[in-house]
């Protein structure tokens, strides 16, 4: 009911201007002032329950929500599409490990990324309001996952970078003739990856996860 209700309460946020707007005066987008622009957006990071091995032994994993930071230096390449460099810093607090007869209560799990994506927004003839749905894909790197446990048999266990996708849908909506409000869900998908530890020991779990995000564009 948490992450839901956390979603519901971002999504009043970012469209509390988008009401007022709409009972004023319709807002239709204009050509941009610029071709390049920059993006900083926040908003909540979610990894879902799964397995998750070490020494031998698997782990039922929970992890609650967490913080999901996220900025952004793109091009636009027509009306439609637009290309951007990204980074993204996310973490999530253990909520447990449980094995039956073993069990971590305290940790967290954070990593830093950057990815190359393209944006595809399907144009004014599918807005309302000046609302207009988009989607992108992209590909790149994540830097570094940290996971730390806490407790007898615990540490921090860490990986080197490796490769993930991730795709997104969102809302946008032009504010003012420089400015863009934006609403979106992404899923990064990295698969099961090795973590290793103290002592040579190892540690595997699954690293793929999903968020929401609301922040502003800036072109410039």
């Amino acid at each position: 009911m948490l992450p839901a209700a956390l979603c519901l309460a971002a999504l009043f946020v970012v469209t509390s201007p988008l009401r007022a707007a709409a009972a004023a005066e319709p807002v239709t987008s204009a050509a941009p002032p610029s071709l390049w622009f920059a993006e900083f957006s926040a908003g909540l990071s979610v990894i879902p329950a799964g397995d998750v091995t070490l020494g031998g032994r698997t782990y039922e994993g929970d992890f609650k929500d967490g913080p999901f930071l996220r900025g952004a230096v793109g091009r636009r390449f027509g009306a439609n599409w637009t290309v951007a460099g990204e980074w993204f810093y996310r973490k999530n607090e253990l909520g447990s490990l449980d094995a039956g007869d073993r069990r971590f209560t305290r940790g967290d799990v954070a990593s830093n990324s950057l990815f190359l994506s393209a944006t595809y927004t399907a144009g004014p003839r599918f807005s309302w309001q000046g609302i207009e749905p988009y989607a992108g894909l992209g590909f790149g790197w994540i830097q570094e996952l940290d996971l730390d446990l806490q407790g007898p048999d615990g540490g921090g266990f860490e990986s080197g970078s490796f490769p993930a996708w991730q795709w997104s849908l969102g809302l946008k909506r032009p504010l003012a003739a420089r400015a863009e409000i934006f609403l979106e869900g992404r899923a990064v998908a990295a698969g099961e990856r090795e973590l290793q530890g103290p002592g040579g020991r190892r540690l595997r779990i699954a690293y793929d996860a999903w968020g929401l995000l609301a922040g502003l564009r800036w072109s410039f």
